[in-house]
């Protein structure tokens, strides 16, 4: 609790003011409860055996108790969570057991019903935006760890809450569920997720509560919070981070923010300093809330705004588009060089002068193959423009007229290559194959 009244005067004190020594305090004047007559007493910020820190707080007296109508009365906050709980909890000799599902997935909050269409006669219709409701399993869990919370995780209050995994017969202890706020609860947890540990993995849902210490960014921009920074585990350190892909499920929770996270918790020994982590995929897998020392007063918890669909589609596939760029570029760039590569090749073989120079002259004058391969070395000396005239109008009619040497510089001129290669092709193989006939 961190609001109580003087007995006498009925003032209110806090427990913030605790620290500073103030008169009511060092006088230890009767306090009782803020709501109630039930005496209670301040207690300063301390550090338990098990590293867990408090800060400062009232307490109940010895062999005292709330009365049944106050709000930190357990026996009648035990009731009001079973009440609200749709067959997850029940009450067995003053002590509340939770029952978890087999799986993180089974405490998914069930899909609404689409909303019914407003009668044909209805013009107008106003509609409320609510903040997304706890799934019933993680609703009663952050309710609990709120009112632990603000009983500053009182032993006696802690044993009054009990677990039950799916498919076992025995409860087990509220701490071996949700874990926190203490380093030892931390660290027990990363020792049992520490694949190099010897501990056992829990096999059922494990919640972690804590305090934003710290929030930080990542190098996408993206936030992620330090619930528990720097705890000694061992003579190591290690951090207890909350992350997501999604930064709206993050953004919400603010330094001081008290965070109840459940999921598929692991370890991560890479970076620095090793950290026990949960990537949150899912609005109802946190769950947040705020105190106000100076009031004494909490808020309800609360999740993140739920998920759209944008947020799914462009959000989640940001680890997978980096595996599928560099392949796709890959693959573009294999077929694209080879193709370069080999065309050039296989042009110079055609462009050879020698076959295309014996070709045109075989067909034309079969008696005299010698004799173009002399004028080619003096075509080049006689002048071209009078000759290629005639001789490209009409080469089959005047195949031994001058203008014919004029024909074989033309292969080793670029131009000509084309007609050539089309010359030497069928119709030069034709040539030949009559040739071999005859």
């Amino acid at each position: 609790m961190y609001r109580a009244r003087i007995k006498d005067s009925g003032r209110e004190v806090f427990a913030v003011q605790i620290d500073d020594k103030p008169a009511w305090y060092t006088d230890k004047h009767p306090l009782i409860c803020s709501t109630c007559r039930a005496g209670v007493h301040g207690r300063g910020t301390y550090v338990k055996r098990n590293g867990a820190s408090y800060r400062a707080h009232f307490a109940l007296n010895p062999r005292t108790s709330h009365e049944a109508t106050c709000p930190f009365n357990p026996v009648e906050f035990i009731t009001s969570i079973a009440r609200g709980a749709k067959g997850l909890a029940h009450v067995e000799d003053g002590v509340l057991k939770l029952t978890l599902p087999a799986d993180v997935e089974d405490l998914a909050p069930q899909q609404q019903a689409d909303p019914q269409l407003p009668p044909h006669a209805v013009t107008g219709q106003k509609i409320d935006t609510v903040a997304p409701l706890l799934p019933p399993l993680l609703n009663c869990a952050a309710k609990i760890a709120r009112f632990l919370q603000l009983n500053a995780f009182d032993d006696k209050a802690v044993q009054r809450f009990k677990v039950q995994p799916h498919g076992h017969k025995d409860t087990i202890a509220w701490g071996r569920f949700c874990y926190g706020p203490s380093s030892a609860a931390y660290g027990d947890l990363f020792r049992r997720l520490d694949p190099d540990s010897p501990g056992r993995a829990p096999s059922h849902p494990v919640a972690v509560y804590g305090t934003v210490q710290r929030v930080h960014h990542d190098r996408k921009g993206r936030p992620f919070v330090f619930l528990a920074d720097h705890t000694d585990l061992d003579g190591r350190e290690f951090e207890v981070v909350l992350r997501s892909m999604h930064p709206t499920l993050i953004e919400p929770l603010t330094v001081g923010t008290h965070v109840l996270a459940v999921g598929s918790w692991g370890t991560f020994a890479d970076g620095r300093v090793p950290q026990l982590r949960l990537f949150a995929q899912e609005a109802w897998q946190i769950a947040y809330w705020h105190t106000d020392e100076d009031t004494g007063s909490a808020t309800q918890p609360v999740s993140p705004p739920a998920l759209t669909a944008r947020q799914r589609a462009t959000e989640r596939p940001a680890r997978g588009a980096s595996k599928r760029t560099p392949r796709s570029k890959g693959a573009g760039r294999r077929p694209a060089a080879p193709r370069r590569r080999t065309t050039p090749p296989p042009a110079p073989p055609p462009a050879a002068p020698a076959p295309p120079a014996e070709t045109p002259d075989v067909p034309q004058r079969g008696p005299h193959p010698p004799v173009p391969p002399a004028p080619s070395a003096d075509a080049p000396r006689t002048p071209p423009p009078a000759p290629v005239a005639p001789s490209a109008g009409s080469p089959a009619e005047q195949p031994p007229v001058p203008p014919r040497p004029s024909h074989p510089p033309l292969p080793a001129s670029p131009p000509p290559l084309p007609k050539n290669r089309r010359l030497s092709g069928l119709s030069g193989w034709l040539e030949r194959r009559r040739r071999r006939r005859s």
